[in-house]
């Protein structure tokens, strides 16, 4: 039987042991009496990992449908919406929105950099009629990390909206929703959540609310992904206008259950820090170098620019692959073929993961390239303290 490759991807990634029992449990029905209090329970958890108390919804999804829910709720067609670009997943949220029919005030800034402040407030002000900004929290693409609380500030002081990707950042770090007054944040199971594909998230603020509510009957918005139809069932009693992927459910409910109660929340953000420490430490030992400088680097995921002696970041992927049954992902777009990513989410931060990792890294150096790098060079940032 061919052994299963051990995932370093950013999503999907390798969950924990009681989450695949719970996916492999019966089949169950949201229709049935016994259903409400999972269901009640799950949310709960979700809005302690959310720090919120705002209203929370669990649809049948990617993360890239539930930007798409708060996109199609939050603005109308024709309206114009900032945008913060500095990754591959900022310009899929700009995908997004112009499939809308609204306007993008496009906010540039460099691939690898975190969001400038003063060119964003700079943008705010030449386009005092935007109806909001979205940005991503945490750049999948290129693991930086974007001064979200800041940006929220600068959209509030304007009265505008804030609509949060956090699909790789919700769960990974401290992203307070309600402290940090954020509008709409959306994020999906299979990042630092740790359950496979399938489920997306979205917390709706009241202020929010009041937005969707006052727009409701502009339409263009569709059916499934209309959060003004969701809450409409939701008074109605219904968690969902449709069947609900119930065995998916049932491992996020175990997989919350795990983070919260036995993890606790602050044990698995200072897991992730540790595990992004000792990889951004033990590769800079052995020549390489990060691309997302310290002060915005990701917690959940590393993009590690290619090393000098290499022509092609998939080098170091393939070899991974063949000879010690590790997948990580590479990068594209701006950045094609000059990083790699590697995953601090599931498995992927554990040190059953990251030691055999970096020391196959290091045999890539030596067996490849021919570089006489002390064998274990790369595990010096192993023992920093956090896991």
């Amino acid at each position: 039987m061919t052994q299963q490759p051990k995932l370093m991807l950013p999503g999907p990634v390798d969950v924990w042991d009681e989450t695949l029992v719970a996916l492999g449990q019966k089949v169950r029905s949201n229709f049935t009496d016994d259903w409400g209090p999972i269901q009640e329970e799950t949310i709960g958890y979700l809005k302690q990992i959310f720090q919120t108390q705002n209203d929370i919804f669990i649809l049948t999804a990617a993360g890239s449908g539930a930007v798409e829910m708060g996109v199609a709720s939050l603005f109308s067609r024709g309206e114009k919406v900032a945008a913060i670009n500095n990754g591959p997943f900022a310009w899929r949220a700009i995908e997004i929105l112009r499939a809308y029919d609204l306007e993008v005030v496009d906010i540039e800034n460099g691939w690898g950099c975190g969001a400038d402040l003063e060119q964003v407030e700079a943008a705010l002000a030449q386009h005092p009629d935007v109806a909001g900004l979205v940005v991503v929290a945490n750049e999948t693409g290129t693991g930086v990390r974007n001064p979200v609380q800041e940006l929220a500030a600068l959209a509030h002081a304007r009265n505008l909206p804030i609509l949060v990707d956090a699909v790789s950042g919700m769960g990974g770090y401290d992203l307070p929703v309600d402290q940090w007054g954020l509008d709409l944040v959306c994020t999906s199971s299979n990042k630092a959540l740790e359950v496979p594909p399938g489920l997306g998230f979205v917390s709706v603020s009241e202020r929010a609310w009041e937005l969707i509510d006052a727009k409701q009957a502009k339409g263009g918005r569709g059916w499934y992904y209309n959060l003004s139809n969701w809450k409409q069932y939701r008074g109605q009693g219904r968690y969902a206008p449709t069947t609900m992927a119930t065995s998916m459910i049932m491992g996020l409910h175990a997989s919350l259950k795990r983070i919260i109660e036995v993890e606790t929340l602050q044990g698995h953000w200072a897991r992730y820090a540790w595990a992004q420490e000792a990889v951004r430490t033990g590769l800079r030992n052995i020549g390489f170098e990060m691309l997302a400088p310290d002060d915005v680097a990701s917690f959940t995921v590393t993009a590690v620019c290619k090393h000098p002696s290499m022509a092609h970041e998939q080098e170091v992927r393939d070899f991974l692959a063949a000879k010690h049954n590790f997948t990580v992902s590479g990068t594209w777009g701006k950045t094609t073929g000059q990083a790699f990513r590697v995953s601090h989410m599931g498995r992927a931060g554990s040190k059953e993961y990251l030691l055999p990792f970096l020391l196959g890294i290091e045999d890539f150096l030596r067996t490849e390239k021919g570089i006489d790098v002390p064998m274990g060079a790369s595990l010096v940032g192993m023992a920093l303290p956090g896991y």
